[in-house]
């Protein structure tokens, strides 16, 4: 269970991503619920020209405008807790580092232990007897 809902976030996210880089050439400046006309319009039509200007070769239907925009949005909020919780983890190990370390003087300060060797002397194993060299090839124990 838990491949496939890793599975579906990437698809989820993929396509969200996918259609907010898309939704530019795929809708009509002057279009369906979905369209451009959303920037187009009023105060932010000199900010967003270059969108409103550009041809939209690609053409998709309503429910897929739908789906899309539906993925980009949890898209957006993955990214967006993803990033908050970020933030928050690293405000709370600052924090925690900070009140964590106590106020001694620099006498009593002990320098850390000298680090133990790496290697460990392990049992070995006890040696084989090495075989004799044979004095024929092919299988043992056949009556010729």
């Amino acid at each position: 269970m838990n491949r496939f809902q890793d599975y579906l976030c990437f698809a989820v996210r993929f396509a969200g991503l996918g259609y907010i880089v898309l939704w530019p050439v795929s809708t009509p400046a002057h279009g369906e619920l979905f369209g451009t006309s959303l920037i187009c319009t009023g105060k932010t039509a000199d900010v967003f020209a270059l969108i409103c200007r550009m041809p939209h070769p690609l053409q998709m239907s309503i429910g897929l405008h739908a789906a899309g925009a539906l993925c980009a949005v949890l898209a957006t909020l993955h990214v967006l807790l993803h990033v908050l919780l970020r933030v928050i983890g690293r405000a709370r190990r600052r924090h925690r580092g900070l009140s964590a370390v106590p106020a001694v003087s620099p006498v009593a300060v002990v320098p850390p232990p000298a680090p133990k060797s790496r290697l460990r002397w392990r049992h070995l194993p006890p040696p084989r007897k090495l075989l004799q060299a044979r004095s024929h090839f092919g299988l043992r124990g056949v009556p010729q």
